[in-house]
This record gives C-alpha cells, sequence and structure tokens, in this order.
C-alpha cells in the first residue's frame, strides 16, 4: 500500500488565500514578486478609472500635474520551480508537523497562486540527486500532480548535496524562470556561497527555510536524549541540562551562515518554524519583497 505524509493541503491553500486578501496581495504584486528581472518599464499613460492605483507613478503625475500610470512589458508564461529538500533532515518533527509535511504545505499554497495567475509550476524533489522533476504546466491537474509528489513517502530519505543541486538546475531551467528553494538548509556550508551567487545571477531566485524548534536549541528540563545524524546515522547521547548551551551556540551560528550566505548571494531568506502557522509570515515576506522590487 502507498505510504503517504500527513499533509493539509485544502487548508494550508485557503488559509493563505483568506490572508492575502486581506493584505490585497493584487496582481501587480505577485508580478513584482517573481517577476523582478521580468518586468520592463515602457511609458507613462494616462490613469483611467477602475484601474488598480498601485500603477500610479505620483512623482511623475505631481511634474506633470495629471495622474499618470507605469505601463509594463512583461514576460509571459513564466516558470515557477520549487526546489523542495526531501532528504533525511526533513523528516524530523517534535511538534504536529515533520518538516517535510511543514514545507509541502508551504509550496501548496504558492502553487495556487502562481498557477491562478497564469503561469507556470514546476517540482523538483531533491536529495544528493533529483528524485522527481514535474515539468511546468499551467494544465488543470498540475496542483493535484504536486500535491500527490508531496505526499509520497516514496520519494522522501536520502543525503544531500547542495552543490549538486545547484549544477543540476543550471543545467535544466531556462533563465527567464523563478526558484523557490525550500529547506532546512542544515547542510549548507562556506562552500555554497559562489554557486548560490551563480544561481541567483542567472534566475530569480528566493528561499524558505524549514526548521523544528528542535534544531534551533534543546529546552534545558528534557531528560537525557539520543541524537542521530540523519546522514551518517551516528548517535550521540546528550544531556541537555549540560549541553544546551553549546548546542545553542552551535545552532545558532549555523542559521547566521545560512543568513550571511543567502545575503551575499542576493536571494531573499523567510526563516518559518513548524511550531506556528506559515501564512502571516509568509505573506508579510512577500509583500516586502515586493516593496524591495
Amino acid at each position: 500500500m502507498e505510504q503517504k505524509l500527513k499533509i493539509d493541503f485544502a487548508h494550508a491553500i485557503s488559509e493563505f488565500e483568506s490572508v492575502m486578501k486581506k493584505f490585497q496581495l493584487k496582481r501587480i504584486l505577485y508580478r513584482t514578486i517573481f517577476r523582478g528581472r521580468g518586468l520592463e518599464f515602457d511609458h507613462y499613460r494616462e490613469f483611467g478609472p477602475g484601474e488598480d492605483a498601485s500603477d500610479i507613478d505620483w512623482k511623475a503625475s505631481l511634474r506633470a500635474n495629471n495622474l499618470l500610470a507605469r505601463q509594463y512589458i512583461e514576460e509571459r508564461d513564466m516558470d515557477v520551480y520549487f526546489v523542495v529538500d526531501v532528504s533525511n533532515s526533513m523528516m524530523f518533527g517534535s511538534s504536529d508537523k515533520l518538516k517535510s509535511e511543514y514545507a509541502a504545505e508551504v509550496v501548496a499554497a504558492l502553487s495556487h497562486l502562481v498557477l491562478n495567475s497564469n503561469d507556470n509550476v514546476g517540482l523538483i524533489m531533491w536529495t544528493d540527486k533529483a528524485v522527481k522533476v514535474l515539468p511546468p504546466s499551467n494544465s488543470t491537474n498540475q496542483i493535484y500532480l504536486i500535491n500527490s509528489c508531496l505526499s509520497d513517502l516514496a520519494l522522501y530519505r536520502g543525503n544531500f548535496n547542495f552543490e549538486n543541486m545547484i549544477e543540476f538546475l543550471l543545467k535544466l531551467i531556462k533563465s527567464s524562470s523563478a526558484i523557490i528553494l525550500v529547506s532546512d538548509f542544515i547542510h549548507l556550508n562556506k562552500n555554497c556561497g559562489e554557486p548560490l551567487k551563480v544561481l541567483s545571477a542567472k534566475f530569480e531566485t528566493f528561499a524558505i527555510m524549514v526548521k523544528d524548534l528542535l534544531d534551533e536549541g534543546l529546552p534545558s528540563n528534557m531528560s537525557p536524549l539520543v541524537l542521530e545524524d540523519p546522514y551518517s546515522n551516528n548517535q550521540i547521547l546528550v544531556d541537555p541540562k549540560i549541553d544546551s548551551a553549546r548546542y545553542g551556540i552551535s545552532t545558532l551560528r549555523q542559521k547566521r551562515l545560512v543568513e550571511e550566505l543567502f545575503l551575499e548571494s542576493n536571494i531573499d531568506l523567510l526563516g518559518l518554524t513548524t511550531d506556528k502557522s506559515f501564512v502571516v509570515p509568509l505573506v508579510s515576506f512577500l509583500k516586502q519583497r515586493a516593496k524591495r522590487k
């Protein structure tokens, strides 16, 4: 019998859509989020009744003493790829959801946004190799195919190689596409800095880091526990009363390294933890990204 992860796609999509309506995330904002390099200013035109006020250029309007809107030339049928880490470390969870289950709901919500905006969505599930590649499409059953892949437990587990993933993406994807990286990034190291810069230079890219609370630190009141490296299977006995401070320093150092690597690569990074809903932080992140664009 096919094994499935426990993922509530319908709730994730509906909750995300509901909050987006409150934030008034309109089409022009969507274009700015995903098409930072796909929008080219063409000319000013007179603003008409019933049009989107976010198109108005207020400085130009003041100079002309008339309401002027910006007219853009934009690429059509953009391909947006979700590159999802499905390695061993994503199969961990100390709260209601595994990191992989939480990440799948984030991807489903964003995929629905992209598809409703008439762009194409593709999915790449990656460990140290591509375990699933779903080509970009805007077909009516694409969201079903994406959710089906993300639910399939057989596609999860394995080691992780970030440099190989970037090399694969550079060969596979055309330069006009956008890439959304989804991972816990615990395997990221300084050697990934240059490949990330190459990725950012070629594609419109942002990243979503999904963490469990125990990825961040160990409560000092916990009983001794055995920790296992998800990639080498090496085990160690840890007493949180003794080791929580040292563990916290180590995880903070890794988190700062990840943030620095993405900052240096000009890739926006959103950090999420599985114990809290992703919806409001994600919508706020998209709005901030649009403002920066």
